[in-house]
Formats: C-alpha cells, structure tokens, sequence
C-alpha cells in the first residue's frame, strides 16, 4: 500500500505526522503532474489531495483515476466549500473530503475508514471471483 500526499502545504505535514505514528513515509508531491507518475506503480493507494493544486484542481486527478476500489482518494478542502466540495468529490468517486487545515487525528480516522472499505471490497471481490470458478466447475462437470 502506498500512501500519496498531493499538497505544497501544511496539510502535508499533517498527513506525514499522522502516518509517521504508524511508521508509513507517505509519497508526496506538489501537484497533479507528480501525482500522475507516482500514481502508476501498481497496488493499493490512498490518496490526500488539496483542492487547489500549483498546476490544476483534484478534480483533475480525480476524473483520470481508475474506477476501483484500487485507488481512493479523500480531498482536502477549505472549510468555507466543505459541503460544495464533499457533493462533488463524491459524485466523481473520492472516497471522502475532510476540512482544510486537517489534523494528524482527522487524517487517521479518514485512513482507517479507507482502509477498512478497502478491505471490504476486496474481500467482496475475492468471493465473488471464488463463487464464480466454484459455479464454473460444477458446470464442467455436469455436462
């Protein structure tokens, strides 16, 4: 699992302290350009992406992203537009949103709900791929 800051601010040293506790050294990077390189080794990721970005906005990231539970992203958003930006972040697929400045405790509970939906998902997802080869199998061997 890799864990991937996507902020130049203090928001970034929120996120490092809160992973520091668990001994995770977060990838960082300042905008949506690093974002997208680092984003394309393989694996699980969640993602802490500002808003506003030096070179573009989450949403930009957000809409190349692909559509599993893979790669979650929570945005971090100013606390004037929390409710605009949790509607939209969500109808685009992040995970969640929290409030801008964020603290090490905001970030872990977001990271564990993350971590635990993750969990879920792929535990659904590997039942279901068994139930399927289970269900093939039987019908293999009846014909």
């Amino acid at each position: 699992m890799q864990i991937v800051v996507v902020s130049a601010g203090p928001n970034r040293e929120a996120v490092r302290s809160a992973m520091a506790r668990w001994s995770i050294d977060p990838l960082c990077c300042s905008g949506v350009q690093e974002a997208r390189r680092l984003l394309q080794r393989d694996g699980w990721s969640l993602i802490f992406c500002e808003e506003q970005l030096s070179d573009g906005v989450y949403r930009d990231l957000l809409n190349e992203l692909p559509r599993n539970r893979r790669i979650q992203m929570v945005v971090i958003s100013s606390a004037v537009d929390l409710d605009r930006v949790h509607q939209e972040a969500s109808e685009l697929g992040a995970f969640g949103t929290i409030a801008s400045p964020c603290t090490p405790s905001d970030v872990q509970w977001v990271a564990i709900r993350a971590l635990q939906e993750g969990a879920r998902c792929g535990s659904t997802s590997r039942r279901q791929e068994f139930d399927l080869s289970e269900s093939r199998g039987r019908t293999a061997q009846h014909r």
